[in-house]
């Protein structure tokens, strides 16, 4: 199996974890600037397009065409919007609006893990791919973005909306990454956020040191893919109508307090050319250059 991205050629050799097994895949070649993109947004529900257009901001994400992801479905919520891989079983990405109202105590957190209904089985992650593993199930969009619509909280409990994280990641540095954003949705009233995986192993950016394979963990019956990163891209507007945004790239790993993020952050463009996907597609595309090329004040 080819692997999508753009971690064109890489070797990561991830520990076992529980009853996780390691597949190494052989890696096509990242996606080329100014690849073309495929459109796949047509055909939409009433309900659907309403959520694209609340989650999805100046559209869903693109992924490179012809580029090897298999096949994916998306998947349309109140709380968010996702891109499914059903070869991985996990979120290509998860875009979602956030406004300080959402941020509004009232909705209980309940834990109701559970595979999404919307995918059917064999192409979705199942409870007990994750029991014994030594993985959290980690929130793409998270649960705390949505404290005030129960029903909305409880959607982000999908397993659709989950990737294996690890837990010194999940549960301490990725969580007060989570807090820093929605200090940003408090500041702009309204953010928009896109979170996922990542397939990276810095030895391929250097030619001296790619081998063209990368070497991964996965877990479950259902051979659920676990990432070696998470990205994460927050995007706001300012009063003047300027638009900011800022991405993180973080390791799947535990991390040493204190955490320091500023040295996580990445161009959006960086993480693009390792993902293969086109993030703010219909921005006008001299603003997209200037958002995507480095981080904005944002984080001054």
């Amino acid at each position: 199996m080819t692997r999508r991205v753009e971690v064109f050629c890489c070797v990561l050799a991830l520990a076992l974890a529980g009853s996780g097994c390691a597949r190494r895949v052989t890696v096509a070649a990242r996606p080329a600037i100014g690849t073309v993109h495929a459109v796949r947004q047509a055909g939409l529900t009433a309900e659907e397009e309403t959520f694209r257009e609340r989650h999805c901001l100046m559209g869903c994400p693109l992924l490179a065409r012809g580029a090897p992801y298999g096949p994916t479905e998306l998947v349309y919520r109140g709380a968010y919007v996702l891109e499914h891989s059903s070869i991985d079983k996990i979120p290509l990405w998860v875009a979602e609006r956030v406004s300080v109202e959402q941020l509004e105590n009232g909705a209980a957190r309940k834990d109701r893990f559970r595979a999404d209904p919307k995918l059917p089985r064999g192409r979705r992650a199942e409870l007990d791919d994750y029991k014994r593993s030594g993985y959290d199930r980690g929130h793409q969009a998270p649960a705390a973005n949505q404290s005030r619509d129960q029903t909305l909280k409880d959607e982000t409990f999908y397993l659709s909306n989950m990737c294996p994280q690890s837990p010194g990641l999940n549960q301490q540095a990725w969580r007060e990454l989570e807090d820093l954003t929605r200090k940003w949705v408090k500041q702009f009233g309204t953010t928009w956020q896109i979170t996922g995986p990542l397939f990276y192993d810095p030895a391929e950016d250097d030619p001296e040191t790619a081998d063209g394979v990368l070497e991964y963990t996965a877990i479950g019956k259902n051979r659920v893919a676990v990432p070696t990163h998470f990205f994460k891209i927050v995007v706001a507007r300012k009063g003047d109508g300027d638009w900011q945004a800022i991405g993180f790239v973080m390791e799947n790993r535990p991390y040493s307090r204190p955490f320091r993020f500023e040295e996580y952050i990445r161009p959006i463009d960086w993480i693009e050319r390792r993902t293969g996907l086109d993030f703010l597609p219909q921005m006008d595309i001299l603003e997209q250059r200037r958002i995507e090329s480095a981080a904005s004040p944002l984080w001054e």
